[in-house]
C-alpha cells in the first residue's frame, strides 16, 4: 500500500541486496494492469548480480518491449492470451549466455539428432544445440504449432505498437468515465488492460439499487 509495484520491488532488492540470485517480474501486474519499469528494476538487479526473469505472460503482444535494450536473462509467456495462440503452448527466450544450462525437463527430444527418426535407439547424452533443449517434451503436439504460427502471423500483421495504440484509445475511455465517479485508477497501467479500485460498500449499495428499481 502506499507504492508502486515498481518501487516494492526496488526497496525488495535494497533490503536483501546480498542475498538475491534471481528476480521475476511481470510486465503488467495481473490484477489491475499496473505497470512495471522494467528498465529501472533491470538495472537495479544487474547491480546485485541476479538474473532477470520477466514474465511476459498478460503483455506480449500487447505492449511492445526492447528486448536489446532490456537484456532479460530470460522472457517466458504463455502462448494464448494476448498472443492469441492455444492452449499448451508456450515460449520462451533464453539470453546465449545461458542456453548452455541445465533443462528442467529431461526427455528424448531434448538430446542431440533426436530429430534422426532412424537413429532413435541410439541414445545421447548431449542436448540439442542452444534454447532448443529448453523445450517442452511435447513439442511434437503437432496441432499447437500451425495455430501458434498463424496467430504470430496475425500479430506481425497488425504490429504490437499499433495494437497498443488502439487498446489504450479504449481503456482510457472507461479510465476517464471511472475517474468521473470517482473510482481510482492505477497509474502508470499497461495500454490494454486496467483495474478499478471499488470503495468498500460499493457492491452492496449497487445490489440495493438494483432490487429497488426492480
Amino acid at each position: 500500500p502506499g507504492r508502486t509495484w515498481t518501487e516494492a520491488v526496488l526497496d525488495a532488492l535494497a533490503a536483501h541486496d546480498d542475498g538475491v540470485a534471481v528476480v521475476s517480474v511481470p510486465r503488467v501486474h495481473w490484477t489491475d494492469g499496473a505497470l512495471l519499469d522494467l528498465d529501472r528494476i533491470a538495472e537495479a538487479t544487474r547491480a546485485v548480480g541476479a538474473a532477470l526473469v520477466v514474465d511476459a505472460s498478460q503483455s506480449a503482444g500487447a505492449i511492445p518491449i526492447d528486448m536489446r535494450t532490456l537484456q532479460p536473462d530470460y522472457l517466458v509467456s504463455v502462448g494464448y492470451k494476448w498472443l492469441l495462440g492455444p492452449f499448451g503452448l508456450g515460449y520462451l527466450y533464453v539470453a546465449p549466455e545461458h542456453q548452455e544450462g541445465r533443462p528442467l525437463e529431461e526427455n528424448w527430444i531434448l538430446r542431440k539428432d533426436s530429430q534422426d527418426f532412424a537413429r532413435l535407439v541410439d541414445y545421447r547424452t548431449e542436448y540439442q544445440p542452444g534454447a532448443r533443449r529448453f523445450d517442452v517434451g511435447a513439442r511434437t503436439a503437432f496441432e499447437l504449432t500451425p495455430m501458434a504460427t498463424a496467430a504470430l502471423e496475425q500479430l506481425s500483421a497488425w504490429t504490437v505498437p499499433r495494437i497498443a495504440v488502439t487498446l489504450a484509445a479504449t481503456t482510457a475511455r472507461i479510465a476517464s468515465a471511472a475517474r468521473e465517479r470517482g473510482l481510482p485508477v492505477p497509474a502508470p497501467r499497461g495500454p490494454h488492460m486496467l483495474g478499478i479500485t471499488v470503495p468498500e460498500g460499493l457492491q452492496q449499495r449497487v445490489v440495493a439499487a438494483l432490487e429497488e428499481a426492480n
